[in-house]
């Protein structure tokens, strides 16, 4: 009787056993089809398929993209099998502090920020200017004649506006135009709408034909644009600049699956970090274009909440 009881506790744990994942994953992308964060989820769900066997479906939000897909993973069922990937910045700290999240940085495990880039600022192949003290001192001396085109509140945005803060030149002797998206910022500056862009330097690469960059806002220069590094070129100005960090892609959850379901998360973060790890999959990536780190869930964390008190701090510059 002893070994039937046991027996019969040993089978009922297998079939009650948690066997995740056992049925798809979505993975809900914060941006529209054909951006950086769709295609680094597209190429990475190929891959994370395998490693958990399971089908995945992508889920693109369209409409306050970032807004909708956070507040959509957070009204899911914290089972896991929600998935939110996004330009977590500048998208995630700028829908919070703007007020229209109900939400908090809290209430997401980021698993890892895998992709990211940094900001520059160029000009047209043919530009007069050559570097940026000399755009800033030309601002100062002709007052409206000059034109930069910026993604709406991005680290681009909040680059320009410190700029012009810390060398003392009023926002109104400048035309800000603001777009949604970098190729309608690379757009306005082909079309000679705008003479100067801020944006993600890594998407603007393909045109470099036609670009001049001036400086890349980075701590150490990068081997993709002949460009002084933001604070190599105010050198002579004795001004230093904080570095903000540039449009950041990764992958989170509810914070309320890792406390519910810690072994399924562990399953889910293992199976991104065994994909990143392959040398065929970083060499599969790095050919389209795309981050591949591996930080994990605390240094992650510790970025986006570094980076969310700089916008919180200058928040007041991206409001005028």
């Amino acid at each position: 009787m002893k070994i039937f009881i046991t027996l019969f506790f040993f089978f009922n744990s297998l079939i009650f056993a948690d066997t995740y994942p056992s049925k798809p994953i979505e993975f809900v992308v914060g941006l529209g089809e054909g951006g950086s964060a769709d295609r680094m989820t597209r190429e990475m769900t190929k891959f994370l398929e395998n490693e958990l066997d399971t089908q995945i479906k992508v889920k693109n939000m369209k409409k306050k993209a970032s807004l909708e897909a956070a507040n959509y993973v957070l009204n899911q069922t914290a089972d896991g099998y929600t998935v939110f990937s996004s330009t977590f910045l500048p998208y995630l700290p700028n829908t919070i502090l703007s007020g229209q999240a109900k939400y908090a940085l809290d209430d997401f495990e980021i698993i890892n920020l895998q992709w990211f880039d940094y900001d520059f600022i160029a000009v047209n192949k043919n530009s007069e200017f050559n570097s940026i003290l000399q755009v800033l001192n030309h601002i100062k001396k002709y007052p409206n004649t000059i034109s930069i085109a910026v993604i709406n509140k991005s680290s681009g945005h909040l680059l320009l506006k410190l700029l012009l803060k810390n060398f003392d030149i009023p926002f109104k002797n400048i035309d800000i135009q603001v777009y949604n998206g970098g190729r309608a910022v690379r757009e306005a500056l082909f079309t000679q709408k705008a003479d100067i862009l801020i944006t993600a330097a890594q998407g603007s690469e393909k045109y470099r034909d036609k670009i001049k960059a001036l400086v890349i806002s980075s701590e150490r220069r990068s081997r993709r644009w002949d460009a002084p590094t933001l604070n190599e070129a105010l050198k002579e100005s004795n001004i230093k600049m904080p570095i903000i960090n540039g449009p950041t892609r990764g992958f989170a959850v509810a914070k309320r699956f890792k406390v519910k379901y810690p072994k399924r998360f562990k399953i889910l973060k293992n199976a991104i970090k065994r994909t990143l790890a392959k040398r065929r999959i970083q060499k599969h990536l790095k050919h389209r274009n795309i981050g591949y780190s591996w930080l994990g869930s605390k240094r992650s964390t510790e970025i986006l909440n570094n980076s969310y008190e700089i916008f919180k701090k200058y928040k007041y510059l991206l409001d005028n």
